[in-house]
């Protein structure tokens, strides 16, 4: 609704976007209403002045670092200022530290140095600013532009947006090892769910964000399409209970399944809504019903605790044979007795294993994080932007589910998976096979 519009001919095109509010009041509207001051919030404006620094370091050379002489000549001097914040009980400080340094030639082998090197854009920003920029756009929801008024409104700091981007991928960088480390340890889990979603790209291109999740761990990955003959091989390592919706590509995958009943009952209740009146649905729907809340119901009374659960299986088996049996005329009814027919059984897992869900909630949650996002960016990903974007997130989600405060975390310097778990206070899961290992004969 409030998008720019194309028009026709340019002329409109030059008209329309006069009449913009901020061009108006930055162009326009200070000519005959003199107090309407053009703001001034561009980078440039707000840097005119150097930033006071609140420490300054003073960075010298004793040998060359080519010949290792210490026969050094120093040269002009220069400096550099790092914009950092500070994290304390109860404060958040803007930090500015000068550093100062010579360039330096060797009287020996004639080699020009400094002790610093190249200034890249990541030396120039400290790792706190950097990381709390990163939890604010992809955890708490504000786009790079609002985290950037932030920064202007409480610090007197406007960086360039080219720049602020690049700081997700400077932390995704650093968590490629957890990345790969929380696949394991999926894979690892006697329980699996999984869930995918599209993504649009630039230059109206898409592709699919895919999910894994355990109880405790989220790992989310990006795929050019919804073809799922990559899943056979990626999950060739894990043993377990895969908890999927009943999408075909994971009928083939050769470990033991969950459908999720959920998504089911959420089928036929809004088939149910558009056919009120629709007999052998009704009937369809009521018998259903009443297995799946018989069971529910021992679920909430026990947990998901094997030897409560396979009571319930002499009533499943009844009534997959009871609809398998009956002649259904509704078309919409005769659509669930294909389904129970081909998936019935992988509906009730659960009900012959512990602690297996019969749901795919934990996929779905962790999809509605990334869909929330997608909100404001869909679009305008490129495929390197949303695959950092899914790094940063799969960590993130991880210390959400061990109740692990997420900036807490960033800040720590943590990169591993080892460490998210120490700050839950749990054991990795790898070093108690290790140790299970180690003990036996």
């Amino acid at each position: 609704m409030f998008s720019s519009k194309r028009c026709v001919l340019e002329d409109f095109q030059y008209v329309t976007k006069c009449a913009y509010f901020d061009y108006q009041r930055e162009h326009i509207f200070f000519r005959t209403h003199p107090h309407l001051r053009p703001r001034s919030t561009s980078f440039t404006a707000l840097h005119r002045k150097p930033l006071a620094p609140n420490e300054v370091v003073h960075e010298n050379a004793e040998r060359c670092p080519r010949c290792k002489s210490k026969n050094i000549e120093p040269g002009n001097e220069k400096n550099f200022t790092i914009l950092d914040l500070r994290f304390s009980k109860g404060h958040l400080k803007k930090w500015v530290t000068l550093h100062t340094y010579w360039d330096y030639q060797c009287r020996k082998c004639h080699q020009p140095f400094n002790p610093v090197g190249r200034i890249e854009y990541d030396k120039k920003y400290g790792p706190a600013l950097i990381k709390w920029c990163v939890y604010c756009n992809v955890l708490r929801g504000q786009n790079m532009l609002q985290v950037n008024h932030t920064l202007r409104d409480a610090f007197n700091v406007f960086l360039q947006h080219s720049v602020l981007y690049r700081f997700k991928g400077y932390v995704a960088s650093s968590f490629q090892g957890i990345y790969q480390e929380l696949l394991k340890a999926v894979l690892a889990s006697p329980v699996l769910h999984i869930d995918e979603t599209l993504v649009n790209l630039r230059k109206d291109l898409s592709g699919y964000v895919w999910v894994l999740t355990s109880m405790d761990m989220v790992y989310y990955f990006y795929r050019p399409s919804r073809e799922g003959a990559f899943l056979r091989e990626m999950l060739h390592p894990f043993c377990g209970v895969l908890v999927s919706d009943f999408f075909a590509a994971y009928d083939s995958l050769p470990c033991k399944q969950q459908k999720c009943l959920l998504h089911m009952v959420r089928e036929m209740n809004e088939d149910l809504l558009r056919s009120p009146f629709d007999i052998d649905l009704n009937w369809l729907v009521k018998e259903c019903g009443s297995v799946l809340r018989s069971i529910i119901e021992s679920v909430d009374r026990y947990g998901l605790k094997r030897r409560h659960l396979p009571k319930h299986q002499p009533a499943v088996k009844r009534f997959l044979d009871v609809v398998e049996a009956r002649e259904l005329a509704s078309d919409v009814a005769n659509k669930y007795k294909k389904r129970f027919r081909k998936t019935g059984k992988r509906m009730f897992t659960f009900l012959d294993h512990d602690g297996i869900p019969w749901n795919n909630t934990n996929a779905e949650h962790a999809i509605k994080l990334f869909a929330k996002y997608r909100r404001n960016a869909d679009g305008r990903f490129t495929e390197k932007s949303v695959k950092d974007y899914l790094v940063l997130v799969s960590v993130f989600e991880t210390c959400e589910f061990n109740d692990v405060n997420v900036l807490r975390f960033l800040l720590s310097g943590e990169t591993t998976l080892n460490g998210l778990l120490r700050m839950a206070r749990r054991r990795s899961p790898f070093s108690v096979q290790e140790a299970e290992q180690t003990d036996r004969p």
